[in-house]
């Protein structure tokens, strides 16, 4: 007969281990509490608590945080598991020293410090520059698109949101005259009867919520040169809805900046704005105020890919006299090496197609490539062929344009047609406008063109996919942060900042040659 060793599930046991020992030496739990509870200074934390005088003791801020740390290493983000974890896990017990805060008290942190967390995102930041991990010699910008805790169905600009209203009441009272017609002697109301009157609830506090909504906010305009409406949104109305690689999300624009020798996240900011190219500035600015003012003075490079490319950026550049790589929409076609491939040509003979279908033709040669005399006010043509001048008085929105217009004759017989027009000639040729107040000299824009033109500049721009890619990849894979669960912009950034705070500690523990 086998013999097996005992099994009973009902005995209790004892570990004689203590919490350091359980931690480990060299393991990022145990980096997490010599950063926290010994390096760190917390006071910020420390101001909000209120119970010298009267209530419960509170917990100690280091221990909250390196529960909430270690949860988001191991992609853990709701604050109900993460006080089951402090009852199940021996390495959230350690870290908690054998206490069990409540989900709430967990919550009310992270949301209730947002401030506090920006100020020890620095702190992590020089801790990790103590332990020479960041290079200063090439910082990348981009940013990463991230649902938010809203739906994208409750957005819409405010004449959508209305109509939006509009319909639920008429489905509500279509449901209830429904109900007046039927007879009204029938005393017992069947389950059916039941659901549609939830229904009419339903649909009439939703409507409500809209309405009170639009009361309460006003229209948001877009950060654009024509400042046109942007779509709101009734849940949570500092998030934006955007289109990204995964489709259409209501959420955030999680920008980050990150140096080249580590990987390290050096700035980092929750936005509500889909495009990136009002994010440069501000990324810069970060920068700036978490390692220091005069950190591009030695002549650090700075890329970012061609979302953040603008005429606007470029001077921005300029004016701040940083070494910056932006290559715009076309660089890629400019180059040789990829225009000439075969990939490419398939390629473009497909989107060809695509226009085609579409009635439209190719993309119109860019008013760059036309000579253009101010003084004189004349203007000739890629073909060589001199443009009719129609005038210095059309008011643009970025100021007073000056216009010239090619002969009908000439844009016909133009060998360069196909190219030069979007659409088939009708009844006049191509059309230009320039600045009136354009200096005859080379812009910033053009610069930064003829830059990433260069060998050169090639070889700077790629140095940008691997120095933040990676983190994004770290971050939303790796961790787990598939979502932004707080609302309103201070607390999103709050959580993406915690996030790049748990990578930037992660290198800490990996590569840090200051000992903890």
């Amino acid at each position: 007969m086998a013999n097996f060793l005992t099994d009973d599930i009902h005995q209790t046991f004892f570990i004689s281990d203590d919490y350091l020992t359980i931690l480990g030496d060299n393991t990022y739990e145990y980096c997490l509490y010599k950063l926290f509870s010994e390096k760190i200074d917390l006071s910020e934390f420390e101001e909000k608590i209120k119970n010298h005088r009267t209530g419960r003791k509170a917990f100690p801020p280091a221990l909250l945080l390196r529960v909430i740390f270690y949860a988001y290493y191991r992609g853990i983000t709701s604050s109900r598991v993460i006080e089951q974890q402090c009852k199940t896990d021996l390495k959230f017990i350690a870290l908690a020293a054998g206490r069990t805060p409540h989900f709430t008290t967990i919550a009310d942190f992270v949301s209730g410090h947002c401030e506090a967390i920006k100020t020890l995102f620095q702190k992590v930041l020089m801790i990790c520059d103590e332990s020479k991990l960041i290079g200063r010699e090439h910082f990348a910008i981009d940013g990463c698109k991230i649902p938010s805790d809203a739906s994208k169905e409750w957005s819409g600009t405010h004449k959508e949101l209305q109509h939006k209203a509009d319909k639920m009441k008429a489905s509500a009272h279509r449901i209830i005259e429904k109900h007046q017609s039927q007879d009204s002697s029938q005393s017992q109301k069947n389950d059916n009867q039941q659901r549609e009157l939830q229904t009419i609830d339903t649909l009439l506090n939703n409507a409500d919520k809209i309405e009170t909504f639009l009361e309460n906010n006003e229209k948001r305009i877009g950060v654009g040169l024509r400042k046109k409406e942007v779509k709101s949104n009734v849940t949570d109305n500092e998030s934006t809805k955007m289109t990204g690689s995964k489709g259409t999300i209501q959420g955030w624009n999680c920008q980050g900046a990150a140096d080249e020798k580590y990987q390290v996240i050096i700035g980092a900011e929750a936005m509500g704005v889909g495009p990136d190219q009002t994010a440069l500035k501000p990324m810069i600015e970060a920068i700036r105020e978490n390692l220091s003012q005069d950190v591009f003075d030695s002549g650090v490079l700075l890329t970012a890919d061609t979302g953040y490319s603008s005429v606007v950026n470029s001077d921005y550049l300029s004016s701040e006299s940083i070494n910056g790589v932006v290559p715009d929409t076309e660089f890629r076609v400019r180059n040789k090496k990829i225009s000439e491939s075969e990939k490419y040509k398939t390629h473009k003979k497909n989107r060809q197609k695509l226009r085609k279908d579409k009635g439209a033709g190719l993309t119109a040669i860019p008013a760059t490539e036309f000579h253009v005399d101010f003084e004189n006010k004349t203007c000739i043509c890629p073909n060589g062929k001199m443009m009719m001048y129609q005038g210095d008085h059309f008011k643009g929105t970025r100021g007073t344009t000056i216009r010239f217009k090619g002969r009908l004759p000439d844009c016909r017989a133009c060998p360069m047609q196909s190219k030069c027009m979007k659409n088939p000639i009708k009844e006049s040729g191509r059309q230009v406008s320039f600045f009136a107040d354009y200096k005859n000299e080379i812009s910033n824009h053009e610069r930064m063109k003829n830059r990433i033109d260069s060998e050169q500049g090639r070889k700077d721009y790629s140095r940008r996919m691997w120095t933040i890619e990676p983190v994004f990849a770290n971050i939303t894979s790796n961790k787990g942060l598939r979502r932004i669960h707080l609302r309103g912009k201070v607390k999103a950034t709050c959580q993406w900042q915690m996030y790049c705070m748990v990578h930037n500690i992660e290198k800490l523990w990996r590569y840090g040659e200051v000992a903890l």
